[in-house]
């Protein structure tokens, strides 16, 4: 068989369900964050192999070999579009601390450096410190400062919308889930209350509200509630042909 032959045969893919992946242990995790406006938040895990994972490995370096030149370009493309910095470290466990707190995926109240120290026990408090403004000069948090010493620390919509969904296992990013609720939207006009839109998501606040957030986006702050109650980023929406028409494009590009 010719090289050329060789390399148009399929590569089948590994045995899914091993019982080796029941066993793994995550030893390191990286935060890719992009600087300014758009952003991405990469969580990765250097996982020790088992013989699954080394099936897999050679699978995938099979098919990276065969897409490498194309891939290439596309890593070239992105990075000058989208260059990115590493969070690790201490920065990095903060973050993923602030993603398993429990919350309601709003700002909430106000966290001082002794809240941030005790969901890391043990770290310095200087370095949590340091962390903290770390995250805060990525605009993945916003800090308000006293006069003096003391600052309050909360989440903000950037956080909820990089690093939540991957800390948490979810299968779906915020902008998808936002197709999500876009979907239930226009199913049903009695969704506009959010209580109800809430409801028939089956999610808990944390992940419903930044997801719920986005949505708001497509529609006109005129059809927006801006009615002052602690749950929701609004309590209602009223849609309008144009509004529903803008809605239907959104969920039709996860298509």
């Amino acid at each position: 068989m010719s090289n050329d032959q060789d390399d148009r045969r399929p590569i089948k893919p590994p045995e899914k369900n091993h019982p080796d992946d029941k066993v793994r242990t995550v030893v390191e995790a990286a935060i890719g964050v992009v600087p300014g406006g758009g952003s991405i938040v990469k969580l990765a895990g250097d996982l020790i192999p088992t013989r699954a994972q080394k099936a897999r490995g050679a699978w995938e370096g099979a098919i990276s070999e065969r897409t490498n030149e194309h891939s290439e370009r596309l890593d070239q493309h992105a990075q000058a579009l989208a260059p990115t910095t590493t969070l690790s470290g201490t920065s990095l466990d903060l973050a993923v601390a602030l993603a398993r707190a429990p919350g309601d995926g709003m700002a909430g109240r106000g966290l001082t450096l002794d809240d941030l120290c005790k969901l890391l026990p043990e770290a310095d408090p200087k370095v949590v410190d340091d962390a903290a403004f770390e995250l805060n000069a990525l605009g993945l948090v916003d800090i308000q400062r006293a006069i003096g010493k003391q600052w309050w620390l909360r989440l903000n919509q950037k956080f909820y919308e990089q690093v939540d969904h991957q800390v948490m296992g979810w299968e779906s990013n915020t902008e998808d889930d936002a197709r999500t609720l876009a979907g239930l939207l226009l199913e049903d006009e009695g969704r506009g209350r959010t209580s109800v839109l809430y409801a028939a998501s089956g999610w808990e606040k944390r992940r419903f509200n930044p997801a719920f957030q986005l949505l708001l986006r497509f529609i006109p702050d005129g059809r927006v509630s801006r009615e002052i109650q602690p749950d929701y980023p609004s309590s209602s929406v009223f849609l309008l042909a144009e509004d529903k028409a803008l809605l239907r494009r959104f969920v039709a590009e996860a298509i």
